[in-house]
């Protein structure tokens, strides 16, 4: 008689497997379900299972940080994967807690296999450069990393190619770089953008580009960076909201303040809430995807052009 695995075992089984799926795909675009199934060995009911899990996961809990993916069963189209197919990598802070870890399990005989444990510790060693993984490795591309570098040093301009989430795209702009600073896993650069302070995010940095000019001398000094909130130094503004009581779960993956006093009265069916946003644009993209759970009031113009590209969207389909 076979013997169920563990629950335990059973989960690690599955992430083993939605990652070598994620991979697979990526290294097969044009197979089907049924090619997949035959390849590893699997019912293609369970692929299809493993991908719809595979499309609520992600490296965090926010927009943008999940896979995303298209399937059928003649195709599987892989649009985000996070990251996923490349080899894992530690911030200084992870790699020294979990080197830390190890080597106090190798002190306690009979809990663990001390080989494998002795095995995972020389690895992150070997990575570790004066006591911590060189941060330069861990977001984007480490030739970008190196110019950045340079122009900062040097007070030289830098040309960028830059995917923006708030816009969804990618663009070419020319700034003036200030300093970078690390959050949340992530590395980012501050740097005047037509007279605004920004921060880009390494990892979406497709090109760097030093320019041989000088800094512009008009920039007001860079208010100090304040490492418990880093993003407090930049605009942002305010929208209202209503979101549907049934879907107030939104504030736990965006940073919604929904009001306190109609959360608590079981009569509000639209509890009335504030967004921050710094993209007129990734508002209305953000309120059309919560269409039947989310009602924009304020700003006026903002909420306008959203019943505009909405009525576009069903006349469309209509």
């Amino acid at each position: 008689m076979t013997q169920t695995p563990p629950a335990k075992q059973q989960r690690r089984e599955r992430v083993v497997r939605l990652l070598n799926l994620l991979a697979y795909v990526e290294k097969h675009p044009e197979s089907t379900i049924m090619e997949m199934a035959v390849d590893l060995g699997l019912e293609p009911g369970q692929i299809r299972d493993d991908l719809n899990m595979l499309h609520l996961s992600g490296v965090g809990k926010h927009g943008g940080q999940m896979i995303d993916l298209n399937h059928d069963w003649t195709n599987v189209q892989i649009i985000d994967n996070q990251g996923l197919d490349k080899p894992l990598r530690l911030t200084p802070t992870e790699a020294n807690a979990l080197l830390l870890l190890l080597e106090s399990l190798e002190t306690m005989p009979g809990l663990v296999d001390p080989a494998t444990v002795a095995s995972a510790a020389r690895k992150i060693r070997a990575v570790t450069t004066g006591g911590a993984v060189g941060d330069a490795r861990h977001t984007g591309d480490a030739a970008t990393a190196a110019l950045i570098k340079e122009a900062i040093t040097k007070r030289k301009q830098l040309e960028l190619t830059y995917y923006s989430l708030t816009s969804d795209q990618t663009r070419t702009l020319e700034v003036d770089p200030v300093d970078t600073f690390h959050h949340d896993g992530q590395t980012y650069l501050r740097a005047w953008d037509d007279g605004t302070l920004k921060s880009y995010r390494f990892d979406r940095i497709r090109q760097a580009l030093l320019i041989d000019a000088p800094l512009a001398t008009q920039h007001p000094q860079a208010p100090a960076l304040d490492q418990a909130d880093p993003f407090g130094g930049f605009d942002s503004q305010l929208a209202q909201l209503r979101v549907r009581r049934d879907a107030t779960w939104l504030a736990d993956y965006w940073d919604l303040e929904l009001d306190p006093d109609e959360l608590a009265d079981p009569s509000v069916q639209w509890v009335r809430a504030t967004l921050p946003y710094g993209n007129g644009d990734w508002l209305i993209r953000f309120c059309l995807g919560q269409a039947d759970r989310v009602v924009l009031d304020q700003p006026q113009e903002l909420a306008d052009a959203l019943r505009h590209r909405a009525g576009a969207a069903l006349r469309v389909l209509g």
